[in-house]
């Protein structure tokens, strides 16, 4: 799922998100009621290489982001990890998953933020 980011503190209020930057590094928490699975934190990383934005990979489940710092925001790619399935099961079990999240992710974000990009 792709997202722009607006840095504005409205925007990142309205999120149910934890984010800190500390010197080239980005990290944070999105906090998910998951309708199967109940609350889930989510941690992600990454660090910052000029504007771009890369990925620091963290074990499941967790979220990879990676993207761009422009000066209106972060436009970032947002995955979901989740430990590999084993059986056709628990990989259709973890699409379902992804599919939540996403749906999820993209009614907590303000209108102006919203995908796709």
């Amino acid at each position: 799922m792709r997202l722009a980011l607006p840095l504005r503190p409205e925007v990142l209020s309205a999120l149910p998100l934890e984010l800190r930057l500390e010197a080239e590094r980005l990290e944070g928490t999105f906090r998910h009621e998951n309708p199967v699975l109940g609350p889930l934190d989510l941690p992600f990383a990454a660090r910052l290489e000029g504007e771009r934005v890369r990925p620091i990979p963290l074990p499941p489940p967790s979220l990879e982001v990676e993207g761009w710092l422009r000066p209106t925001g972060l436009e970032l790619e947002v995955r979901l990890r989740l430990p590999p399935g084993r059986t056709w099961g628990e990989r259709a079990f973890a699409r379902i998953l992804e599919a939540l999240f996403a749906k999820a992710l993209e009614e907590s974000l303000p209108a102006g933020a919203r995908p796709p990009l």
